[in-house]
């Protein structure tokens, strides 16, 4: 791998199985940020055009799970990719010998379209944070040795990572989120809030809701620590030239508002794309598509209201994924019983 020195922060993200079918909008939204790196651990050998700040390793979900029983000193639960979540903490120890020329490592998700993070992370890492964020889809930590193995630390009497990592369910290590009325929340970002460390907690992103057909933002509240859903005001979303954007039309004051996001988590929807629209440099995100388009809403005329609430195909594809998801479920029931 081919790095510079003193980079600001690189994301990791290990994924095994084929890509969906909008990983090429998620490269294009990788490489209009520059200052930043990824790094793809991967076993799908799909031709994509990588941008240069994308590097890729190809390699196996067996051998990343030999490298943690080697890096912890005993077996661990990973025999599905889906499990890899609970290990993202552990993410800054064990790719350590790639992170050397970052300040910050971070880990995220492939469903993600990213926005301008030297506009809107930069200025937060010049701040020295040790912890970004709570949610699984993306958070950054200081690369630091101490930083790096504080996932380990003892909270409560409790090695959470070694409950996480010996289970084949998922425990939720990865992510803050308190139930309702639950006294305590067992994950990393409850040992980081333990020992002091300095975090930021805000959420920038655009979280689309996963029980809506509207694009419905849930967002992370630091003081609940829990994910709510914002009162919604029917937006639209562009990707445009590497900024991530919506556009809302506030009636009280007879204005277009428009907000920036980190990025947009795009989480259980299927999205119909264009090859072609790899090429464009404004894309409206729709509830289960990417359209292009010539320009971003002005006005209340061009906000075509009825058609941001348009469902389209969303619940005819939530119901398919249902259908799949309980037939796999009872296709591994059999298998482990047989």
């Amino acid at each position: 791998m081919n790095i510079e020195k003193n980079k600001k922060c690189v994301l990791i993200l290990p994924y095994f199985g084929k890509f969906n079918n909008y990983f090429p909008l998620f490269l294009k939204s990788c490489g209009a940020n520059p200052e930043y790196d990824w790094l793809i651990f991967t076993d799908d050998r799909s031709s994509y055009n990588y941008p240069l700040n994308v590097h890729v390793i190809y390699t196996t979900l067996q051998h990343i799970k030999a490298l943690a029983e080697q890096k912890f000193g005993f077996e661990v639960c990973l025999q599905e990719p889906h499990k890899l979540c609970d290990y993202k903490p552990s993410y800054g120890y064990l790719f350590e010998e790639y992170l050397a020329p970052y300040a910050y490592w971070g880990h995220c998700d492939c469903d993600l379209i990213f926005g301008n993070l030297e506009e809107i992370l930069t200025p937060l890492l010049k701040q020295g944070y040790d912890k970004l964020f709570a949610a699984g889809h993306l958070t950054l930590y200081k690369n630091t040795k101490e930083n790096n193995r504080r996932f380990m630390h003892i909270y409560k009497n409790r090695y959470l990572y070694k409950e996480a990592f010996t289970q084949d369910g998922i425990y939720v290590f990865d992510e803050d989120y308190r139930l309702l009325h639950a006294s305590d929340s067992y994950n990393v970002h409850s040992i980081f809030l333990n020992e002091g460390a300095k975090i930021y907690a805000a959420d920038l992103a655009m979280n689309a809701s996963i029980t809506s057909a509207k694009l419905k933002r849930d967002y992370y509240d630091p003081q609940m620590r829990s994910f709510v859903k914002e009162n919604y005001q029917p937006s639209r979303y562009f990707w445009d030239n590497g900024n991530l954007i919506s556009a809302t039309w506030d009636r009280s004051h007879k204005k277009m508002v428009y907000t920036s996001y980190s990025y947009m988590h795009l989480q259980l929807r299927t999205m119909r794309m264009d090859a072609k629209l790899v090429d464009k440099t404004c894309l409206e995100i729709l509830t289960d598509r990417f359209v292009e388009r010539n320009k971003i809403p002005q006005g209340w005329q061009d906000m075509h209201v009825f058609s941001i609430r348009w469902p389209y195909w969303y619940w005819i594809d939530r119901y398919k994924k249902k259908i799949r998801h309980n037939l796999y479920k009872l296709n591994h029931q059999h298998r482990k019983e047989g």
